[in-house]
Order: C-alpha cells, then sequence, then structure tokens
C-alpha cells in the first residue's frame, strides 16, 4: 500500500498535469474526495481498535465514573459495585464469554505437609458449602458486607454471578494454560523447570490428591474433622476479592479454630504481589487468581500447587454508554493485567465481535 490507501490510487489519473485555475480546482476536489475516501477507509480499520489498559479494578470504579475509560472488565464486588452506583451497565458476562472459566485456587508453597495441608483444604470445603447452602443466606451476605466493605446492595448483585467451588475445572484450567502458552506469556518450558512433560507439570501443579482424601472422607461422614494440626499458618488474600469469602467465612465459622490451624492473615493488592509473598517466603498458603499462580509459578518458578478452588466465573465487562462488546470499536476499556483471565475474557468477546485488541 502506498501513501493513500489502495482504493484511491485509481483517482491519479484524472488529476491534470497543467496549473491552470480551471485545472487547479478540480484537481483539488479531487484530491479533497480522495482524502475523505482515505481518511473512511482508515478509519473503519481505527473503528474496529479497542484500546486496552490496565488498573486496578477499584481504580476501574472511579474511572469510569470520571469517564477516563469507556469500560472495564473486573471480578466482583467491583463489578456490581459500578452497576448499583449507576457508572455503567453489564454488557456480557463472564459466564457468557467462557461457561465454567476458572479464576480464583487456593495454593500453598507446602505441599508435602500433609497434616497442614488436609486441614487447610477442610476448612475451605467447609466454608464453600456454607456459602452455598440457601439457609445461611442472610449470614452469607453480612459476611460478604465485612470481608468487602460494600453495601448489601452491591454484594446481594455480586453473589448472582459467582460459583463457589471446591476445586478447579481441570479441563477448563487447562484450556486456560494453552492459552497463556499461545499468547506468548509463558517464557519458560516445563522442562526447565525441572519436569519431564507438560503432564507431569500439571499433576504436580494442580495437587488435588487431598482434595479428593477430604471429600471421600465427608461423604462417609460429613460430621468428619481432621486431626488437630496446632500449628500457625500464615496466609494470603486479596483486598476485598469476594471470590475468596470462603477465606473469611473459614475464620468467622470457626472452621481453622476446630483442625487447630492458627491462622495469620496477609493481605495483598493483587495476585502478582502475592505471589512475590510466596516466593520471599512471606506466606504459607493463599488465595489468588488462577492467572497469576500460573504465570509466576511457570515463568519465575515459584513452587507452589493449588489444592483448592475458590470460585469459577464472577467476572463482567462493565461499560459507560455502550450495549454491547461491537460498540466498544474504538474504545478505551480496563482489564487487571495483561493474561489475567479477564484479559482473555475480553480478547475472547472481542474476536467473535471481529474487534482486535491494540495497547
Amino acid at each position: 500500500m502506498e501513501s493513500v490507501c489502495d482504493c484511491c490510487q485509481g483517482l491519479k489519473e484524472f488529476c491534470p498535469k497543467t496549473a491552470s485555475s480551471t485545472h487547479f480546482m478540480k484537481r483539488l476536489l479531487i484530491l479533497l474526495l480522495a482524502s475523505a475516501i482515505m481518511l473512511s477507509g482508515c478509519s473503519q480499520v481505527e473503528d474496529k481498535k479497542v484500546k486496552v489498559v490496565t488498573m486496578s479494578p477499584r481504580d476501574m470504579v472511579e474511572q469510569l465514573k470520571l469517564g477516563e475509560i469507556d469500560a472495564f472488565v473486573a471480578w466482583e464486588p467491583f463489578v456490581s459495585e459500578a452497576v448499583v452506583k449507576g457508572y455503567g451497565k453489564i454488557i456480557t458476562t463472564s459466564a457468557d464469554i467462557w461457561p465454567n472459566h476458572p479464576c480464583c485456587v487456593v495454593a500453598t508453597a507446602e505441599k508435602d505437609d500433609r497434616a497442614v495441608v488436609t486441614a487447610i483444604v477442610w476448612a475451605h470445603v467447609k466454608a464453600t458449602r456454607f456459602i452455598n447452602d440457601p439457609e445461611n443466606r442472610e449470614k452469607v451476605l453480612q459476611y460478604a458486607m465485612e470481608f468487602t466493605g460494600k453495601s448489601k446492595e452491591v454484594v446481594e448483585e455480586a453473589l448472582t454471578r459467582i460459583k463457589f467451588i471446591e476445586y478447579p475445572d481441570e479441563g477448563e484450567f487447562v484450556k486456560y494454560y494453552e492459552n497463556l502458552k499461545k499468547g506468548g506469556y509463558l517464557k519458560k518450558d516445563v522442562g526447565e523447570l525441572g519436569y519431564k512433560s507438560e503432564d507431569e507439570f500439571l499433576r504436580d501443579f494442580l495437587y488435588r490428591d487431598v482434595y479428593d482424601y477430604v471429600v471421600s472422607k465427608l461423604a462417609e461422614n460429613e460430621s468428619w474433622i481432621p486431626e488437630k494440626v496446632n500449628r500457625s499458618v500464615r496466609m494470603g488474600y486479596l483486598t476485598a476479592d469476594l471470590h475468596q469469602l470462603a477465606f473469611y467465612v473459614a475464620m468467622k465459622e470457626g472452621y481453622y479454630d476446630q483442625v487447630g490451624l492458627k491462622v495469620e492473615a496477609k493481605e495483598f493488592a493483587n495476585g502478582v504481589v502475592e505471589m512475590e509473598g510466596f516466593k520471599n517466603g512471606e506466606i504459607d498458603a493463599g488465595y489468588l487468581g488462577g492467572a497469576p499462580a500460573t504465570l509466576k509459578r511457570v515463568n519465575d518458578d515459584v513452587r507452589i500447587s493449588i489444592i483448592a478452588g475458590a470460585n469459577s466465573e464472577g467476572s463482567a465487562i462493565v461499560a459507560r454508554s455502550a450495549s454491547s462488546i461491537e460498540e466498544l470499536a474504538g474504545k478505551k476499556v480496563a482489564i487487571p493485567g495483561f493474561g489475567t483471565v479477564q484479559d482473555f475474557l475480553l480478547r475472547m468477546a472481542a474476536e467473535k465481535a471481529g474487534l482486535e485488541i491494540t495497547t
């Protein structure tokens, strides 16, 4: 393609070579027409692009209110906060884009300490079942308000979009892992991490042996409680992340106490920072996003294993004025970070709508 759009090239032969005023006017009109066609064609290309920026979900809500961004992709309760406050509306949920997609998980750097891992997993399973029991609805709403600092209206709205789970869907998690590879986000091969194959790596990373044991024991006797470990555990979690409500419920309902775990809660701004906490030996276990867990496990060889799942789905695309993905063309959209599940959700939705992601 030359200096003007291909569609304008044919007009060049009509441009006269003389300098008379009549010819000059004709040339000017033709050039104006060519410019209009060129700008129209090029603007059509630009209008198919979505500009992506990164920021924390907390900042997304404020930036949407101010009109600094046109839309964002985030997890709860920030989606519902923006909606309830009237800053934007949901144009599609993560369940619509990628049903049953993985999100937050429970990880540990000490998977070989089976007694402690069993205690953590048991407390998580009990808390998750408490959340999912309709009889506990009002108590769950109260815990959600306390944990996030959001209003009842916000958390009530948010809880309708979150699936609280006990272990991630491994097939969907592997799909996410493959997407990370395809997108060039994984900088190391599993061989560099000491594994003979990806299957071996994934078996170690998605470590469900203890979960299966706990579930089988509870199936035999729902009142079963593991032997008390009488240990202290430094547990990480993310600020006001409603996906990790099971952690708060486990503390409030005394499940950690029942298995002899003295939990020292350590709050982190996001999963990347929490993974640095694992790397620096600041925490023993934690709730965090599956995205940073996977990225830092591979790229930085932060040796953790996923021992339980916290939730699937629970994210959405919120827009200030757009009513569809197609209307995000030419707009600025915020995501929590590149390589996050929310990043992939936006890319999947954009691709289906014929849009291109740019930075």
